[in-house]
């Protein structure tokens, strides 16, 4: 027939949908069993549980990093394994426990994954971030050259550049396997309030390794041995007597 075109999906929404999804590292022992998870857009999903549990491989296949061994991963309806890589990398951004910091200025370290953002751009974003204080303490402020051999930065502070560079990528899905686990708590709230930050206005998954993180999101999922084995609101589980409860009341205790 002679119908139009369809017009072209905006890349805004990012609705991301995990269904029935299976993966397992060796024979045997699956990581991820049967999940099925929907992320509505904009809604920040925390995704919490023991060590283990299967949270860090949830995130690399969300970002499409780990191909599911069965079920698939839907963005926007179109399948993840249909996406060009680079058009994947610009509306998925996963920011894991991992960092790197590139050799060269802090600006060219930021401009690496968004060549187009102006020295303007970065210091909005900085100051969105709450990152602009220490980075004009640097002896050159963006100038500063890290990485080997330049300006040794901080974990903490590597982290806070991580969730620079997503903020100025501006992906419509953002995945933070957050490494503020091991940061001092002042460091910590701070990191946390900058992930909250990066993704207002965006679809988020947390690997919330801290509950106070996981309290401030839309929804919590909870994850055991590979699946999901609990879904609400903070207030909702905190309440319910099920395995949240029991991390939020070893969580305060622990404090």
């Amino acid at each position: 027939g002679g119908s139009p075109p369809a017009p072209r999906a905006p890349t805004a929404p990012g609705r991301i949908v995990l269904d029935r999804v299976s993966y397992g590292y060796a024979v045997g022992r699956r990581a991820l069993d049967t999940v099925s998870l929907t992320v509505e857009p904009g809604e920040t999903v925390a995704v919490v549980g023991a060590s283990g549990a299967g949270k860090t491989t949830l995130a690399k296949i969300l970002a499409g990093v780990l191909p599911p061994d069965s079920g698939r991963v839907l963005l926007d309806g179109a399948p993840l394994t249909a996406l060009p890589a680079d058009v994947l990398r610009r509306r998925v951004v996963l920011v894991s426990q991992e960092v790197h910091v590139f050799d060269g200025t802090v600006a060219e370290d930021l401009r690496l994954f968004a060549p187009g953002a102006t020295d303007a751009g970065i210091r909005a974003s900085a100051d969105r971030l709450g990152a602009t204080p220490w980075l004009d303490a640097l002896p050159e402020g963006l100038g500063t050259r890290v990485g080997a051999g330049g300006h040794a930065l901080p974990a903490a502070r590597a982290q806070h550049l991580a969730l620079l560079r997503l903020a100025l990528v501006d992906p419509g899905v953002a995945l933070l396997d957050e490494a503020t686990a091991e940061a001092g708590t002042s460091d910590a709230d701070l990191l946390e309030n900058a992930a909250a930050a990066a993704l207002t206005g965006r679809t988020g998954v947390v690997i919330a390794h801290r509950l106070s993180q996981a309290a401030r999101a839309d929804r919590i999922v909870v994850m055991d041995a590979g699946r999901i084995v609990e879904s609400g609101t903070h207030t909702e589980l905190a309440t319910a007597h099920g395995p949240y409860a029991r991390l939020w009341a070893a969580w305060n205790h622990a404090r």
